[in-house]
Formats: structure tokens, sequence, C-alpha cells
């Protein structure tokens, strides 16, 4: 592959055009980031702008609270009365007969436990080969 040879004329004028276009390159990176630092201040100032509205707004509910009492909240309806209740009737007194002390208590649970347990049932009893009925018939095939 071979290259043309190019006039001086030619060079000059692309190499010119290589120059203004980086330049042009330069200018715009320039600007981009000249607005991006703009954006951030304006981006300072507005939160800035936000927080002394919330400031001022706090002040404002503060002094609007301290100022007027809270209205009481009405009710919508009246409250209601609690039922009388019957009066509970009195106990009658055990007889003192059927009263145990709590060492008569102790004595009868001790004697409980010292007793042996209850005997268990005996088992059934079940025949592997059960007697046939009287009334039944030979059996069939």
């Amino acid at each position: 592959m071979s290259v043309m040879p190019t006039q001086p004329a030619t060079m000059k004028r692309l190499k010119a055009a290589a120059a203004k276009a980086a330049a042009r390159a330069a200018a715009a990176k320039e600007k981009v980031r000249s607005a991006k630092a703009e954006l951030k201040q304006a981006r300072k100032l507005l939160k800035a702008e936000k927080k002394a509205a919330k400031q001022a707004r706090r002040k404002v509910d503060a002094a609007g609270a301290a100022a007027v009492p809270a209205p009481k909240a009405a009710r919508s309806a009246p409250r209601r009365t609690p039922k009388p209740r019957a009066a509970p009737k009195p106990r009658a007194p055990k007889s003192p007969e059927t009263m145990r002390t709590a060492a008569q208590v102790a004595k009868t649970v001790i004697e409980r436990l010292h007793r042996p347990p209850p005997p268990l049932a005996p088992p059934p009893i079940i025949n592997a080969d059960p007697d046939p009925p009287a009334k039944a018939g030979p059996p069939e095939a």
C-alpha cells in the first residue's frame, strides 16, 4: 500500500483544522466545567434556602403553639355510666369440724406419698384360638 505524497498547502490546511478542532474541544471542556461549578453553587444556595425556610416554619409553629392554648377535643357522645353491680352475698362460715389445720393436711400428704402405689388391674386374657360358636354350621369351602 503506497501513500500518495500530499502537497504542502494541503498539509498546512489540515494542521490548522486539527489545531482549531483541539481548541474548540478545550473550550467546550472548559465550558462544561464552569457549568458544573455553577450548578454546584446553585444547589448549595437552594439547600441553604430550604434550611432557612424550615427553621422559620418551626419558629412560627412554636410561637403559635405558645400563644394559643390547644382547644380540648369535643366529645361526640356523653360518657356512659357503669351499671350498678349487685352486692356480693356474704359467705357462710364453714363449720369448724370440716376445717383442717395445715399440720393435718401435711400429715395426710406425707402418708399418701409413703403408701405403695395402687395395684394395677390384671391385663385381659385373649385366647389365640377362640372356641367356635355352638350354633355355627360347618365352614363353607
